[in-house]
């Protein structure tokens, strides 16, 4: 696999959500979760999937924006809480690919939600072994800044329930929009690109434009 996969992937799955959520796209971290990890499993004919926990972001000048509500998975309002994707194929804490597709929206995120963002703009997403993006400390002993390239996430058994529930009952949506990207994905590709098969036809009527409530992240300075 090459960058440019990796690009391509993050793109088609950014501007599919992007067109049917304009509004709340930022804070569907779970819908770019959920197509992302069933599109790259396509690409790269691996397994990967989904996962909802809590997370943390250097917003830059020593503001950290904390997405760690546990409590919000189990609260009809939502609350502050991340959802992610990870490779499921391998054993191993350093053979885990972790991969954020929203990291492009940490700026945006924070702003609607009164942090100052004082770092460079994010990179479209982190995509790379936990060992090398994800911070390895307790929630309470967090750096005062993160290096760049790296986030702090913890996936809990709360999360991954929740994670199960939003699957079975917006599967029709979430079929919809990942045929939606691989077909976006498809046109992307030379014309004579073997890497895909032909993308399946979305359900007529299947995409549902309502969603979860949205995360909203505790400030932490």
């Amino acid at each position: 696999m090459t960058i440019s996969i990796k690009s391509l992937i993050a793109h088609c799955v950014n501007q599919v959500i992007r067109q049917h959520y304009p509004v709340q796209y930022c804070s569907l971290c779970h819908v770019y979760a959920i197509v992302g990890a069933n599109l790259i499993s396509i690409v790269l004919d691996r397994v990967y999937r989904p996962v909802a926990g809590l997370a943390a972001v250097d917003c830059g000048g020593g503001q950290l924006m904390r997405m760690a509500d546990n409590a919000a998975f189990a609260n009809p309002t939502g609350g502050a809480y991340h959802c992610w994707i990870e490779s499921a194929d391998r054993h191993g804490g350093d053979d885990v690919d972790v991969v954020d597709l929203t990291f492009r929206h940490n700026h945006t995120y924070a702003v609607k939600n009164d942090f100052t963002w004082q770092r460079e703009l994010p990179p479209d997403y982190l995509w790379g072994l936990r060992s090398q993006i994800v911070l390895q400390a307790d929630i309470d002993a967090l750096p005062e800044s993160f290096p760049d390239g790296t986030v702090w996430l913890q996936e809990t058994d709360e999360g991954w329930g929740w994670m199960m529930d939003q699957l079975a009952a917006h599967q029709n949506a979430f079929v919809a929009l990942t045929a939606e990207a691989l077909k976006l994905l498809q046109a992307s590709l030379p014309p004579d690109s073997a890497l895909l098969p032909a993308a399946p036809a979305a359900r007529p009527g299947a995409l549902r434009t309502g969603s979860a409530p949205a995360s909203a992240p505790v400030p932490i300075c």
